[in-house]
């Protein structure tokens, strides 16, 4: 017997975001505009386009419509920026929670304060780091979030000590940062992500083996 590694939670957790950022997306990009009926008009045309048509210059007209009738106009691409920040915030206060029900639940004192600094201060780092990488290094809105995710995943790895969460983050990097930012980018790393959960799953450790927090 042995216990799954916690580690696949915030893997999945993290995975789900990215895939609520492409519905968020999906939702933006068509928006209603009303109306119920179209008008038609006919306008003038200018005596140059007038000559090009018939040659003469007679003054001829065109028909114009403008139409209420119920359409959808393209809206925004894939949400960036605050939203990447949104989506790690609620990663890493997840992943914090999970990690203290773990513990708990394993029989093992979970030292309150020093968790909720903790869990405070990586909440505030997510958006400090955002401002750098904006500022200081003039990264665009849609390539600081994968780096800040990236980061996070690192992290990960050196507290659990695992090399598939390594592994993960730098398949993630190559996806979501350096091959494509934009909404594929996002389902491929967030698939990569499900696969490394589902893994960690199905691979136990030993009963033996020290727990991290």
């Amino acid at each position: 017997m042995g216990r799954v590694p916690r580690f696949w939670f915030p893997l999945a957790l993290l995975g789900f975001a990215q895939i609520g950022m492409v519905v968020t997306q999906l939702l933006a990009r068509r928006s209603p505009a009303e109306g119920h009926f179209a008008t038609m008009f006919s306008l003038p045309m200018s005596q140059e386009n007038a000559r090009a048509a018939d040659g003469i210059g007679r003054p001829r007209y065109s028909a114009q419509w403008l139409t209420q009738d119920d359409f959808y106009a393209p809206g925004a691409g894939l949400p960036e920026g605050p939203v990447w920040l949104v989506a790690l915030d609620v990663v890493l206060l997840g992943a914090a929670l999970w990690y203290a029900l773990s513990l708990r639940r394993a029989g093992r004192a979970v030292h309150t304060g020093r968790f909720v600094l903790g869990t405070v201060a990586a909440l505030l780092a997510v958006p400090l780091l955002d401002l750098v990488g904006s500022w200081q290094f003039r990264l665009g809105d849609g390539l600081r979030g994968p780096l800040l995710a990236t980061l996070g995943l690192l992290a990960l790895a050196a507290c659990e000590r695992s090399r598939l969460v390594l592994l993960t983050a730098a398949a993630f990097a190559l996806v979501a940062v350096v091959l494509s930012a934009d909404a594929a980018g996002v389902l491929v790393s967030a698939a990569i992500l499900f696969a490394a959960a589902f893994t960690a799953v199905l691979r136990r450790r030993p009963d033996t083996a020290a727990d991290t927090p």
